[in-house]
């Protein structure tokens, strides 16, 4: 039996980011993750992207969190040495319909206290000579980062500063123990003070597990990448995104250069038949099981819109063909022949009972717990304060 004051569930980019910012104040702090390595999973397999905020509701944690983690991210990677490329982004209006929605995504970085400008087509074709559009939304302080090395840093600092990282230990179960709580894991059993569950694809279950209460569920969606064949790299020198929906959660295909000269191109957003299932040939009978007898799901899905949505990215995951269309939309030159198949992520999306996406962070208190139910995007550009904010709250709590 180990004991701990604290125990975070989940090593991942919040997980760690908490642990890190608990062992700065002097709490020991344990962080168990069932794999051999943290950010294996959405905190690993995601886009790079630091998001500066001009996408977020103004006034809501989100937005907080996304101006001052892409600040507070860029000093920590030029301290720590992690590459980061701080190369902007265009949001391009394809037609007059998406110009009118720049004008809200405006509004709302000015807002947010985030720079931002709208740009015609002249400056588009300067900065990415083969992107198409009418207009553009530019926000020079997006970044590209390597998730998976900030991720690392962040566990390294908080090792130096007394965390101790279990891995390879698969949390099983969590119960009472006095006015504690006992974690069984696949390698043994802790005991601890508190426990923060930032375990992202299986919050919700884990959750369930420590009897929170919580009637939201995690609704997995694979995301999907391609990435450009060398010779066609060019075709991308920053980053591209179409202009979003307000009423989806999900950017839609857009092109990202990596920190490591690579250029990415997605990702769909696809149900996944698996928490895990990083393909659209993996599944989990067991897990797809309890998606389908969610009702909030099926009210999810039960609107024309959100069905038109998820028979065109059910197509995207199967028919190249239908990915590569979406891509053209932004770079018109590009061909089927310049993509190739690259790495997939599972998002962690919470749905209501009543079907509603949960697009904010969602955060349940219990007695000596703190369960992280919601941190979807931009999670990895909002770690640092997030982290921050969940430390602060787990210490008034101990």
């Amino acid at each position: 039996m180990t004991e701990h004051e604290v125990v975070v569930v989940g090593g991942g980019c919040v997980g760690v980011s908490t642990a890190r910012h608990l062992a700065d104040r002097g709490v020991d702090v344990a962080v168990v993750e069932k794999e051999y390595a943290v950010a294996q999973h959405q905190s690993g397999r995601n886009s790079g992207v630091l998001h500066p905020g001009f996408n977020y509701e103004p006034g809501t944690l989100k937005a907080r969190f996304a101006v001052e983690g892409t600040r507070r991210t860029k000093e920590y990677c030029d301290d720590r040495g992690v590459p980061l490329d701080e190369c902007g982004v265009l949001v391009v209006a394809q037609n007059e319909e998406e110009r009118k929605r720049l004008d809200a995504l405006k509004q709302q970085a000015d807002e947010n206290g985030t720079e931002a400008r709208i740009v015609d087509a002249d400056f588009v074709e300067e900065r990415e000579p083969h992107a198409s559009g009418v207009a553009a939304l530019y926000a020079p302080e997006a970044a590209s980062v390597d998730s998976r090395k900030y991720v690392n840093a962040l566990a390294a600092d908080a090792e130096r500063a007394g965390a101790t990282f279990y891995l390879g230990h698969e949390v099983r179960d969590a119960s009472r123990d006095g006015d504690g709580w006992r974690v069984e894991t696949t390698k043994g059993s802790f005991d601890a003070d508190y426990v923060v569950n930032a375990a992202g694809l299986y919050a919700d279950v884990l959750a369930r597990k420590m009897d929170a209460g919580t009637r939201h569920r995690v609704v997995p969606f694979r995301g999907e990448y391609y990435e450009l064949t060398p010779d066609a790299a060019d075709l991308c020198e920053t980053m591209i995104y179409p202009t979003p929906d307000p009423e989806l959660p999900f950017l839609g295909v857009h092109y990202t250069r990596r920190t490591d000269g690579k250029v990415i191109v997605g990702p769909n957003a696809v149900l996944a038949f698996g928490r895990e299932a990083y393909s659209n040939r993996q599944f989990s009978l067991r897990e797809l099981a309890g998606t389908l007898s969610y009702g909030g799901f099926w009210r999810l899905v039960s609107s024309r819109k959100m069905a038109g949505v998820a028979w065109d990215e059910l197509n995207k995951s199967y028919r190249k063909s239908r990915f590569v269309s979406a891509a053209q939309r932004l770079v018109p030159e590009a061909s089927g022949d310049d993509f190739v198949r690259s790495y997939a992520g599972v998002r962690a999306q919470l749905v209501s009972p009543d079907g509603e996406l949960v697009k904010q962070p969602l955060v349940e208190h219990d007695d000596s717990a703190t369960h992280v139910l919601n941190a979807v995007s931009p999670g990895l550009t909002c770690s640092l304060p997030f982290g921050e904010h969940l430390a602060d709250r787990t210490v008034e709590r101990l």
